[in-house]
């Protein structure tokens, strides 16, 4: 068995980006390269404690209980669609997985994925329609484009954003706890921009009287969705707010699994969500959770991770490819925010045009590769030494 290599990537950022929860300058995520056979998988996860309870260092002691060459012996058989379609329906092949933080799931089942669907011969977006159950989304054209939500954080002045950035169809906006400010702000957006659908964020950072305050003005300057605008928990504060206020939720760190996407729409808490590939705890949860808001008739909304380096940014333009109805998509802002890529070729956002251009897929798997720029993150290990123990990684100097 090849061991995998794992790389602890925390990237300076051109740009630093801040919402009510966090300010970031450096990414924050774990690369693992995989290679089975004649094949090499790569993942990503972007682990967020205020999401998920996880952060890198919980992500890499995980990874280090995994027993990677029981996992290759149980993968080293039988046909590559068979195989991913026993990851979709069972999970990862051996008992530990029950135990696994949702980041850890997904870098290791998105190297597993990919080079599962490059053994196929597919690529991933197709792969994925082959192992899931979306046979009806399978017959769908994809459109050549998909225009973007823009997201303007807390850093940056909205007159500067709007003429940099020149948004078409949706904004994001990042709001903090000053009501004045945040009035002003989305004052500011409606003299300037053109009309666009408008969702606010706050980041979990509100109060319910802070909510219910705000809806009215809110409403008059036409924002269409609240983004999880209190503490995690708030299921009964959300349902009041819809259901006695008219405030449309859109759920995001309260809804990390099929579980609790279950659960919330149980309690009538929400009226969209927002899936990130890392928080679901990977592609194959992410996929069934969309399935199941089609099924319900729930919007969904396509985020990303802030500072996402480059797998989870290859994996979601698999999704963008696979699935359709969304009511917004985010491309993230790594040709912005890094000066290298660590990712070849890295998928490219149209600046001018304000969209992520879905050409058909002609190289199988996430059809990219790591560059040579990711090595200062690498992890030492020690699975080559020392096959039947567990993975043991210390940070390369």
């Amino acid at each position: 068995m090849t061991p995998p290599e794992v790389y602890l990537v925390r990237q300076p950022m051109a740009n630093p980006f801040v919402h009510g929860a966090h300010q970031r300058h450096t990414s924050d995520s774990v690369v693992l390269s995989w290679t089975l056979g004649a094949f090499t998988g790569i993942g990503e996860c972007a682990p967020r404690r205020y999401v998920t309870g996880e952060d890198c260092e919980s992500v890499l002691t995980q990874l280090r209980s995994l027993d990677f060459a029981h996992l290759a012996k149980a993968l080293a058989s039988g046909d590559p669609v068979d195989r991913g379609r026993a990851l979709y329906e069972h999970g990862l092949p051996f008992e530990a997985s029950e135990n696994l933080g949702n980041n850890t799931r997904c870098v290791v089942e998105m190297a597993i994925l990919d080079s599962l669907a490059q053994q196929a011969g597919l690529p991933l977006s197709t792969y994925l329609l082959r192992i899931t159950e979306a046979v009806a989304t399978a017959r769908r054209t994809v459109p050549a484009h998909i225009n973007i939500t823009q997201v303007l954080d807390l850093s940056q002045p909205v007159q500067a954003f709007l003429e940099q950035r020149k948004p078409l169809r949706s904004l994001k906006l990042k709001l903090a706890g000053d009501p004045h400010a945040n009035q002003q702000r989305l004052e500011t957006i409606r003299a300037l921009a053109p009309p666009l659908a408008l969702y606010v964020d706050p980041n979990m950072s509100w109060s319910a009287e802070q909510l219910h305050g705000s809806a009215r003005q809110f409403h008059a300057l036409g924002v269409a969705l609240f983004e999880e605008p209190l503490p995690p928990g708030s299921l009964e504060d959300y349902r009041q707010a819809r259901l006695k206020h008219g405030v449309a939720i859109m759920l995001d760190e309260s809804v990390t699994s099929a579980s609790s996407l279950a659960r919330a729409w149980q309690h009538q808490a929400l009226d969209a969500v927002n899936l990130r590939i890392a928080k679901c705890g990977g592609l194959l949860a992410s996929a069934r959770m969309i399935e199941q808001c089609h099924a319900w008739g729930l919007p969904v909304y396509l985020g990303v991770q802030v500072a996402e380096v480059g797998p989870l940014i290859a994996a979601h333009r698999a999704l963008l490819t696979a699935y359709e109805g969304f009511i917004g998509v985010e491309a993230g802002q790594h040709d912005r925010f890094f000066h290298t890529d660590l990712l070849e070729p890295m998928p490219a956002i149209d600046r001018e045009h304000n969209a992520i251009h879905l050409p058909v897929p002609t190289r199988t798997g996430l059809g990219c590769r790591l560059t040579s720029h990711v090595q200062p993150y690498h992890c030492a290990t020690g699975v080559d030494r020392h096959p039947n123990e567990s993975l043991h990684m210390e940070r390369a100097r």
